[in-house]
């Protein structure tokens, strides 16, 4: 089936590519592959970017002057539509909660340098933030603005849809070195890159399994149902004679650990072995508790390669003092080195 094509931005600026992870495979003895969604050309690149091409597309086309979203202070999603609103020219507020910070780094800092006004708003729950969110998007409606707001982590249809078109790209750069992928495995937390490659393999007529490792719980009361809701409204878009039934998803909490930014067991291990053996950075708050997974299942024999780990970004994450001296004391290796 070919799907219809949505109108979309270049925001990536080329495809991000496909690589085999050598050391990681032997390692763990099964073959391990990356897609590298954390490279790109704006806002330090990560999945949302996908979403924010076909989003800020349709806000182009509907007039809007300002882009209003809502996360965490960690959130990939906010800076990346921060960056991407300084990119095409547009006015960008950013309501910001969980633990106020003590220091303008991370993903805050990159939020300031892209331009975007940020409101701070506390340790707040996700229905608080966006009964917050609404309020400030009214108060910039009426001072004359056109607000196209994005929901968290941008997960909508249209941005599903993004990833739908995102299953087939990986695929053709899979054919192309001589390989296939039998799973995938992503973290994933308002659900839209999940819903978005399950539709993709529906479209390809594929059963590749794929795994969303849920690092974010509490931004849904039911987090498989509103899954299936952007999987459908993705394919009202792209794919209308499609339909995604809750058995088409597979989730996961088993890593999510003590809960969202908090320790999992097996997240540093994951940190480790990815640098270590790869090069690769992944963070605590999102990548690294899919990697964990993917380390945990392929040890346990309860996972079929080739595997595929889409890599989200987020790495920025690191930086961030609470992190980073967890991580550094963490690792026996880092541990021992005197600073």
């Amino acid at each position: 089936m070919k799907p219809v094509d949505l109108p979309r931005l270049d925001l990536r600026g080329f495809t991000s590519p496909v690589q085999f992870l050598p050391r990681l495979t032997d390692d763990l003895g099964v073959e391990i592959w990356v897609k590298r969604d954390d490279l790109g050309s704006v806002g330090l690149a990560g999945n949302k970017v996908r979403k924010l091409e076909t989003e800020l597309a349709q806000a182009r086309a509907l007039g809007a002057t300002h882009i209003v979203t809502e996360g965490s202070r960690h959130s990939n999603a906010t800076r990346a539509a921060a960056a991407a609103a300084a990119a095409i020219g547009m006015k960008c507020t950013l309501v910001l909660c969980h633990d106020e910070p003590k220091e303008p780094v991370g993903n805050l800092l990159l939020d300031g340098l892209f331009g975007a006004d940020l409101r701070l708003v506390g340790d707040i729950s996700w229905v608080e933030l966006a009964e917050v969110t609404s309020g400030v998007v009214r108060d910039i409606e009426e001072a004359g603005e056109r607000v196209y707001r994005l929901p968290i982590g941008s997960a909508t249809g249209r941005g599903a849809a993004s990833f739908a078109y995102a299953y087939a790209e990986a695929e053709r750069q899979m054919e192309a070195q001589g390989a296939v992928f039998n799973t995938i495995v992503h973290a994933s937390s308002a659900g839209s890159t999940h819903a978005g490659l399950t539709l993709g393999r529906a479209i390809r007529g594929n059963s590749t399994r794929i795994i969303g490792v849920i690092v974010a719980p509490e931004v849904y009361e039911d987090v498989p149902g509103n899954y299936l809701r952007l999987a459908n409204e993705a394919a009202d878009l792209i794919a209308p004679s499609l339909r995604i039934t809750s058995s088409d998803l597979e989730l996961t909490e088993d890593y999510l650990g003590e809960g969202y930014g908090k320790p999992a067991a097996g997240v540093t291990e994951a940190i480790d072995l990815m640098a270590r053996l790869e090069g690769i950075v992944v963070d605590p708050v999102y990548t690294a508790k899919a990697v964990a997974a993917i380390i945990d299942m392929a040890r346990n024999g309860t996972i079929e390669g080739p595997v595929l780990f889409w890599h989200t970004g987020g790495y920025h994450a690191m930086f961030d003092p609470t992190y980073a001296t967890s991580v550094w004391s963490d690792i026996p290796r880092l541990r021992d080195i005197k600073l």
